[in-house]
């Protein structure tokens, strides 16, 4: 009930609604109503309430709640199922718990604090509270598992879009799975599969995007290297405008892109945002460091590598950084 009397309120947003009709509407009594909406304000709502008139919602906090979130989302597979947690250890791991019990696709996990929050390679993700997104996507995608690398393509230009879209930022891609933002680190993408030799089951997207963090707020490894949208833009910015503009801007592509024609031309669009084309890197794998100049991206989604002797490398995995530029790049 809590949740039903907040979205009349986000539906009308910014107008009057009595509590006589949403009294009416849901079924239960004015003082119900009006002991909601005193909830609602030590939740941090600014309600301006009116004898006459009744009700009108006139701020929204910054909070991760779903009837919030969902409102207004113009979508029609990703996030219309959501789980909203105070804290997890990780976004991912809870999703997959989801995904091996069936949940549907376009499920979304949502913290708003990660106190075991990871990176590719297992590295630690700086997860606080109140200032972030840190969440995880369950998609089943209808490709063949060596076509999965296509998820990561989709979710880094979704980023990409969803970033000037909403917050006005200019931003970059440094394969394989990090958004970059004048030679920091900005947001991360961490893909994991379940999959059988001729079938994805599903796949979990996990996004860390630094959304309200101030320079005090990272580590001192790694406050060189990293940043956030409000350290870039010089303000902060609603979590849910974000959230909202990053599942949007995945599901267009998500529907509409992963065929093989369509995926041709959002490889396009990967390889303009890309802050490694054109450049010698360094790539430090498995196998040990290798130098080259970065000359493309395949459609498996690997790298190709030009080495000094002429000879072509193709890598799926590895840490990149571009000789001679100092910071995250």
């Amino acid at each position: 009930m809590r949740d039903a009397v907040l979205a009349i309120l986000l539906e009308n947003m910014d107008r009057y609604v009595s509590g006589q009709e949403m009294s009416r509407t849901l079924g239960i009594t004015r003082a119900a109503v009006w002991k909601y909406i005193k909830l609602f304000e030590n939740e941090g709502y600014l309600i301006e309430s009116s004898t006459k008139k009744g009700y009108r919602l006139k701020h929204v906090p910054d909070v991760l709640d779903w009837v919030v979130l969902t409102n207004r989302l113009n979508t029609t597979v990703l996030g219309k199922n959501m789980e909203c947690h105070p804290t997890l250890a990780s976004t991912n791991a809870r999703a997959k718990e989801l995904a091996l019990g069936g949940a549907p696709e376009g499920t979304v996990v949502i913290a708003e604090e990660q106190s075991g929050g990871r990176g590719r390679l297992g590295r630690r993700w700086v997860s606080p509270p109140g200032k972030g997104i840190w969440m995880s996507i369950i998609l089943k995608p209808k490709l063949p598992p060596e076509k999965v690398p296509r998820v990561t393509v989709m979710t880094a230009v979704a980023l990409i879009r969803a970033l000037k879209h909403a917050a006005g930022l200019e931003a970059g891609i440094k394969w394989p799975n990090d958004i970059i933002c004048n030679g920091k680190k900005l947001c991360g993408i961490l893909a994991e599969v379940n999959a059988e030799p001729d079938i994805i089951n599903y796949a979990i997207v996990g996004i860390g995007i630094n959304v309200n963090l101030s320079a005090d707020d990272f580590p001192e490894e790694i406050e060189n290297i990293a940043t956030s949208i409000k350290i870039e833009t010089g303000r902060e910015f609603s979590r849910r405008s974000i959230f909202q503009a990053v599942l949007e801007s995945m599901e267009e592509i998500y529907l509409n892109s992963f065929n093989d024609e369509n995926f041709e031309r959002l490889l396009r669009d990967y390889r303009a945002y890309s802050v490694i084309l054109g450049k010698r890197i360094s790539v430090v794998g498995s196998a040990g460091e290798f130098v080259g100049k970065a000359i493309d991206f395949a459609e498996d989604g690997s790298l190709l590598v030009q080495s000094d002797d002429g000879r072509l490398e193709k890598l799926w995995a590895g840490d990149v950084s571009i000789r001679g530029e100092k910071g995250y790049v």
